[in-house]
């Protein structure tokens, strides 16, 4: 069965397939193994501006996995992807005065390439902290993801920065280590901590000012005029799932949430759910991942009691929150915080 493919619904942006079969290709691998299921060709690939759905980018992924089961494919994978692979983005990244305003244009502009993770700064008096959020629950492919996520994050600071990159650096990743993982440590001296609530780059908020010695007024403009046109075309101000998500945070405990976001929105709980549908996801798909997240966030990062934490995520029944945890980590709530939580 494959794929309809529609431009409103894309997560990723195409060019980002086109480069997987470049990468694929180089192994002997046929670009029709590569896009088996997905809907799409390599010339539909290589068309300026087009975007993959959420089933074909998954079915993409899940088709490169097959073909190469290693554990450290996602690793593999991010690190030809360089300031370069990301576009007018990554020019007005390079081209921006410092870091702080360079990363103020990736949180405005990240949507322009993907859409599988919201993205945020946060920043107190001494560190900062790159997070991606998972916006869809990308199941077992979430690590193979975040992998090629933070493996070209460290390529782009190593480009850019050299030997900046180090024991100052934290990573903090939403699953278990495995052994590939040290190579992380071993080339750059960063430390990694995993069981994260969120995907998370920390470093000295000092850096924020550090002026990028690539600066260039002209092209920092160029660059930001045509990401602003690209989230134009992308139709971002419309982006349904962002909308409900924010919505929805603040109904957590209510019992007909969905009819109050709905409300919010104003549509119809039916057309919600067709326009969730459409956009590859479902309420219910969305609330669960936020119970997660927010669950992992408490756990680690509060003093909260795990029946507090389980009301505030809206289970009346304490048990039924810890029936939920397991099954998302395989741990109870009790459990993985003694194994996770900070010292």
């Amino acid at each position: 069965m494959t794929v309809a493919i529609a431009a409103s619904e894309g997560v990723l942006l195409a060019h980002y397939g086109d480069l997987l079969c470049r990468l694929m290709g180089e192994k002997g691998i046929g670009e029709d193994v590569v896009l088996a299921g997905t809907g799409l060709s390599r010339a539909q690939l290589q068309e300026p501006g087009r975007r993959m759905s959420l089933p074909a980018t998954l079915q993409l992924l899940r088709n490169v996995r097959d073909i190469d089961q290693s554990a450290d494919l996602g690793v593999r994978l991010g690190a030809p992807l360089n300031i370069g692979s990301h576009g007018f983005l990554g020019y007005a990244f390079q081209s921006s005065r410092n870091l702080a305003e360079a990363f103020d244009l990736v949180v405005r502009f990240m949507r322009t390439r993907t859409s599988l993770f919201d993205i945020r700064i946060e920043r107190d008096a001494e560190r900062a902290a790159l997070v991606l959020d998972e916006r869809y629950d990308l199941g077992d492919l979430t690590q193979l993801v975040a992998d090629a996520v933070i493996t070209s994050i460290l390529s782009i600071g190593q480009q850019m920065f050299g030997v900046m990159l180090g024991q100052q650096v934290t990573l903090c990743l939403p699953y278990a280590e495995q052994q590939h993982h040290q190579g992380w440590r071993n080339k750059t001296g960063l430390n990694v901590q995993f069981g994260s609530a969120w995907m998370q780059v920390q470093f000295p908020a000092a850096w924020l000012d550090m002026t990028i010695s690539t600066a260039d007024p002209n092209l920092a403009a160029l660059a930001a005029a045509r990401c602003e046109e690209e989230l134009r075309q992308a139709g971002e101000s419309n982006d349904i799932v962002s909308r409900v998500r924010d919505i929805a945070r603040r109904h957590l405990t209510d019992e007909n949430s969905l009819e109050k976001v709905a409300g919010e929105l104003h549509l119809t709980t039916r057309t919600l759910r067709r326009r969730l549908q459409q956009a590859g996801t479902s309420y219910q798909s969305l609330i669960e991942q936020m119970r997660k997240r927010l669950a992992l966030e408490y756990l680690l990062h509060s003093q909260r009691s795990v029946d507090d934490i389980a009301g505030v995520l809206g289970y009346s029944d304490p048990s039924n929150f810890a029936r939920a945890f397991r099954r998302w980590t395989g741990e109870s709530p009790r459990e993985y915080r003694q194994q996770y939580r900070e010292s």
